[in-house]
């Protein structure tokens, strides 16, 4: 399928933002790296100004994460590690697929200014707490036994992220460890861990073996 004038601007204007900096862009760049003569005023056809391109990138990122969560709901996955391995591939192929935005957001933090808090406020919502709500509805149906959803949701989600963004920054992954095998090492260990006994539970057990001795 061809690709729109407007998201060939939008690829080429972040990669360039990601490589050179914002300020360090002018818009002739974007529209010689899209293709376009660099002085046709293609740009300003789809968008106001280079900080409005700006803007819709951001935009289009926190778009992709509120379909990643509704593609996650409408499947609904059955049990506990079809549910954490999706989930994970969702918010993993988000990150991939958002590398150069990501990186933007990181050395532009200043230029975004409340992009920035309403693109964690996205995120927030649709990954950290729609992980949560799962972890509370699993406790309440007897599933899992989270002693604290919110900060296992923030554990699990951050590891993801975090190789996510050591790659954008560096371009190694945490301890240059395949992409694959770490989220196969992702899923065991968050499986394990939903799997494993809450501490309140491993303690009370540990007293009724002594109480009854």
């Amino acid at each position: 399928m061809a690709v729109s004038g407007r998201d060939r601007l939008l690829a080429e204007a972040l990669k360039l933002f990601a490589a050179r900096g914002y300020a360090g862009t002018s818009v002739a760049d974007i529209q010689t790296a899209a293709g376009l003569a660099p002085g046709s005023g293609a740009l300003y056809k789809h968008f106001a100004s280079k900080r409005a391109l700006l803007e819709a990138a951001v935009a289009h990122r926190s778009e992709s994460i509120v379909a990643a969560r509704e593609e996650y709901d409408a499947e609904s996955p059955v049990g506990v590690e079809r549910a954490v391995r999706r989930a994970g591939q969702l918010i993993r192929d988000n990150l991939a697929a958002s590398e150069d935005v990501l990186r933007v957001m990181l050395r532009e933090s200043e230029e975004l200014g409340d992009l920035n808090d309403q693109t964690w406020k996205v995120i927030t919502d649709n990954a950290y707490q729609r992980f949560t709500d799962e972890l509370v509805a699993s406790n309440r149906a007897g599933i899992t036994n989270v002693p604290d959803p919110q900060a296992f949701a923030a554990v699990a989600i951050s590891s993801l992220t975090y190789a996510a963004t050591l790659r954008a920054l560096t371009g190694h992954t945490p301890g240059d460890v395949d992409d694959d095998r770490f989220f196969e090492a992702w899923v065991f260990q968050t499986v394990s861990a939903l799997a494993a006994p809450s501490q309140s539970q491993s303690h009370s057990t540990r007293h009724r073996k002594r109480s009854s001795k």
